[in-house]
């Protein structure tokens, strides 16, 4: 991997007084990106056979009216790691108070997800702290700009691979519309997934078991999530829309 190209995007958070005693840098979000792209696409696509879409986002190509979601989730501006989940093309999300389909691959949108910060699966315990899972775009000595460089890149490849048992696990317990139902409700136990997918949770759910003949009272409960009367009514039009071709 070649890297002096990622000289230019090298950016200085100290005072001018102190830059030449103090060589560490920050990447600049364009490089940032553009070294996740070139680090990671390969072992996504090698891994999971997903494709970047850009904006730190990797996804499959739609079957049985879904896809698979990988991307970045950001905990500060100078660091991250990743989320898996599923997007479907049947469920909309909010887009100024109305419900918008998300089939594209610049709509592309998350229905449900996991990360490493909680989650049920135990593979990597005793084998990695959740810090080992985690990548930025801080620390480049600009001294030592190649070294620096290269021990990066090797820190977000071993991130990757820290993560690659969590996620092939969340595939594949919830390979099924009822698998993914039921990791739906197990996420609804965690007052962690509530705070940070709010209302997507319900909504998932509501219209995966729609989709599926599961729950009788599905449009009753989509009623009940949404206070604005044109916000409902765009949902429950959508709803009214749901393929019946689940067999």
């Amino acid at each position: 991997m070649e890297f002096e190209k990622y000289k230019k995007y090298l950016i200085s958070t100290w005072l001018p007084e102190y830059e030449a005693e103090h060589t560490e840098r920050d990447l600049m979000v364009e490089g940032w990106n553009m070294l996740l792209d070139e680090v990671f696409s390969p072992l996504i696509a090698k891994e999971l056979g997903m494709r970047y879409l850009g904006n730190r986002i990797w996804a499959d190509d739609y079957c049985n009216h879904r896809r698979r979601v990988l991307s970045l989730f950001q905990q500060t501006d100078l660091g991250g790691s990743f989320k898996w989940g599923w997007n479907y093309d049947f469920i909309p999300k909010m887009s100024a108070k109305k419900a918008v389909y998300v089939r594209t691959d610049k709509s592309i949108f998350t229905h449900f997800f996991e990360n490493i910060w909680e989650n049920n699966n135990k593979i990597v315990e005793g084998k990695c702290q959740k810090a080992d899972m985690t990548f930025n775009r801080c620390y480049i000595d600009s001294a030592d700009f190649e070294n620096s460089m290269r021990q990066r890149v090797k820190a977000y490849e071993a991130a990757f691979y820290y993560t690659l048992p969590l996620i092939r696990s969340f595939y594949e317990e919830t390979k099924t519309y009822e698998q993914s139902i039921k990791m739906i409700n197990t996420l609804l136990e965690s007052s962690y997934y509530r705070l940070i997918q709010g209302n997507y949770l319900y909504l998932t759910k509501i219209f995966l078991q729609q989709y599926v003949s599961l729950g009788e009272e599905n449009e009753k409960e989509l009623r009940e999530l949404f206070v604005n009367d044109n916000t409902r009514e765009s949902f429950l039009k959508k709803f009214a829309q749901i393929p019946k071709d689940y067999r």
